[in-house]
């Protein structure tokens, strides 16, 4: 057993020196060349001779320094459009999918850094007790109409066996002025009976199929749940609709935020601003993907802190959690989170400021 965790620390150890040395950039080559005369003979060499003689002379450069390497990878969305500094942030903002649906992020390093929020990759303990709560409501719900249904179908066929005996009666009398009149009786009771048989199936049908979709969105709650976390890699959406994939790199234990990274290339990126400087009524922007659509933006402006949130009526719906707040300079402010407290103040939407996210995840930022 000691032999083999020894092979799996030098393993793990040489897996982390390889990257780091592939990737360590090659320094600017700077051509020199020596010039001397050794027995009426000029030699032009980029070697110093170890016996050089004292007319020999040292040509600095041959030609101009090689150029730095580029950063690593390609650089994305070069040619995207932008007009002003609100288009500019929308570019440097991404769609988010994960198992559990649709959310936002936005780039906040060159290297392909993203925040986004915990909830937008992960089930939260909060938010499963919330699910969890709702599937329980319904379930009772539903146990609470089976037994309904169940007991109007009882009175239905009591109903129908009276209608029976009605029948019956009515065919045995052997006066036909009496019988005519207990058949005319038993058809206008008859035709109750089919009208609310007719009601109870359309009504009962119904409920069968919300019944039915309500167990397959539990099951595949359970199923999203599970998958959502066990899932390293999410894809996300540019600005220009490009689907790539981000891997997971940290989620916070206290915030509801996380980090992603997207490898192997040059990305846009977000400058952070000073949510000590801001202002009441200060303008700011939300930017996100809500119901899927791409880097939509709504303006508001800065109404204060609330329980150690960015304020603001700039509206922040679901799809919008994890995208930047940002200001007037497309400067982000925030992350944008769609929570209970959204929805108890209605028309404000809250942003987790800058600096906790930039504190959070200093360790794995540039």
């Amino acid at each position: 057993m000691r032999r083999i965790a020894s092979l799996a620390g030098q393993l793990s150890l040489a897996a982390l020196l390889i990257p780091a040395i592939s990737v360590r950039p090659a320094a600017p080559v700077y051509a020199e060349l020596y010039k001397y005369q050794k027995d009426g003979v000029w030699y032009f060499t980029d070697t110093p001779p170890e016996d050089m003689p004292a007319d020999g002379k040292v040509i600095e450069e041959s030609g101009r320094p090689a150029p730095a390497p580029p950063p690593e990878g390609t650089p994305l969305l070069a040619g995207y459009p932008a007009r002003n500094p609100i288009e500019q942030a929308s570019a440097a903002t991404v769609a988010v999918k994960s198992a559990l649906g649709f959310g936002s992020g936005f780039f906040i390093s060159r290297q392909g850094h993203i925040l986004t929020n915990k909830h937008v990759v992960r089930s939260t303990e909060k938010q499963s007790q919330e699910t969890e709560a709702h599937f329980k409501e319904a379930e009772g719900r539903i146990g609470e109409f089976d037994q309904r249904f169940a007991g109007e179908e009882e009175r239905l066929q009591v109903f129908r066996k009276r209608l029976n005996q009605m029948k019956a009666a009515a065919d045995a009398e052997p006066h036909a002025e009496r019988r005519k009149i207990l058949l005319e009786d038993y058809q206008v009771r008859h035709r109750e009976y089919e009208e609310r048989r007719a009601d109870f199936e359309k009504r009962y049908h119904s409920y069968k199929m919300e019944k039915k979709a309500f167990i397959e969105s539990r099951g595949d709650y359970n199923y999203s749940k599970s998958i959502a976390d066990l899932a390293r890699s999410f894809t996300i959406v540019l600005a220009d609709k490009t689907e790539l994939y981000a891997r997971l790199i940290q989620v916070s234990v206290e915030h509801d935020l996380a980090l992603l990274k997207l490898d192997g290339y040059q990305t846009p990126a977000l400058s952070s601003g000073q949510t000590r400087l801001l202002a009441q009524s200060d303008p700011v922007y939300a930017i996100g993907s809500p119901a899927r659509l791409q880097n939509s933006v709504t303006s508001g402006v800065f109404s204060g802190f609330q329980q150690g949130f960015l304020q603001t009526n700039a509206q922040i719906y679901p799809g919008n959690s994890g995208g930047p707040l940002v200001s007037a300079e497309g400067h982000v402010l925030g992350i944008n989170t769609f929570k209970t407290l959204t929805r108890k103040f209605e028309g404000l939407g809250f942003a987790i400021p800058i600096e906790i996210a930039l504190r959070e995840f200093n360790p794995y930022l540039p």
